[in-house]
């Protein structure tokens, strides 16, 4: 009989012990996963939707384009943030932004003061290019290498009007700025964002006579829209820039980080070979004084 309750003791006290091991690593499974949960800051960012090539929605209904090849590259580089894409108008990414919807904004961004005043600019640009206008081939005698406004002079005096440009483009502040120190003013309306496949379109078929925007913008798309050569780009000799993502004034932190991040794909090259593989060129040889405009493409990129 004490034989008997020994053993029912002994299998009572095992099966115990076996209850608390799988509660021990019960308990330190979760507290591993949600400490390693807990530590990842999850980020909300808004792409746009038209802004080809640089951040457009694909044919799969998902982000796509330049700007968003490398936010995710730099995603991948940082354990401690997982950013969350979702394409939407460039107004929306603005406005979410305002709200606190969205802590990044990727929309090829130009820089300038009302940005800065509201949002925070990294160190490193996202992309770059030189500025100027899509003009009809048939005026292409009546324009010369110039500066901006030597090359909007020309527009001005032509009597040449716009493509509609949208609240918020930079296109807009050059278009304003230029008119408020002109007596020949540029002609333009204020309207939803054309992009430039559209633009393009515009002028070729003579319903407008010019638009702004880069370089690189035009040359990705004009020999699928254009391919009857009815349009040109004519460069402001100032033109050359970076563009940027921008991020919402709580995101310090962040900003750091990506800028770590940006530095490690600019010295390896990847950021020369993701422009080469959406523009055909390396659009940061035209940011003058640029740390890293002369590297060269990293070959064994394979984005």
């Amino acid at each position: 009989m004490k034989m008997k309750r020994k053993a029912l003791l002994a299998a009572v006290l095992a099966l115990c012990l076996a209850a608390v091991s799988l509660s021990a690593c019960g308990s330190n499974s979760q507290g591993t996963s949600g400490s390693s949960s807990a530590n990842v800051k999850v980020v909300k960012v808004g792409v746009d939707t038209v802004s080809m090539p640089n951040a457009y929605v694909g044919e799969d209904g998902k982000p796509a384009g330049e700007n968003y090849e490398v936010m995710k590259l730099v995603d991948e580089l940082l354990p401690d943030y997982e950013f969350q894409f979702e394409s939407v108008a460039q107004e929306t990414v603005l406005a979410g932004m305002d709200a606190g919807t969205y802590q990044v904004g990727i929309f090829n961004a130009f820089r300038n003061p009302t940005r800065e005043e509201k949002y925070l600019f990294p160190k490193y640009p996202v992309s770059g290019g030189i500025r100027g206008l899509i003009l009809p081939a048939n005026l292409k005698d009546k324009f010369s290498d110039g500066t901006a406004e030597e090359v909007l002079t020309t527009f001005a005096t032509l009597g040449l009007h716009m493509v509609p440009t949208a609240p918020g483009q930079s296109s807009l502040d050059m278009f304003q700025e230029f008119n408020k120190n002109h007596d020949v003013q540029i002609n333009y309306e204020v309207a939803e964002e054309v992009d430039v496949s559209t633009s393009i379109r515009y002028i070729a078929e003579g319903r407008y006579d010019g638009a702004q925007f880069l370089k690189s913008n035009y040359t990705s798309v004009v020999e699928t829209v254009d391919p009857d050569g009815k349009t040109f780009f004519q460069n402001f000799s100032d033109g050359g820039f970076g563009t940027w993502i921008l991020y919402t004034k709580n995101q310090e932190a962040l900003v750091k980080a990506v800028d770590e991040a940006m530095k490690k794909l600019y010295e390896d090259g990847t950021m020369a070979a993701i422009s080469v593989k959406y523009y055909g060129e390396n659009v940061f040889k035209y940011i003058d004084g640029f740390e890293f405009q002369d590297v060269e493409p990293n070959k064994d990129y394979k984005g």
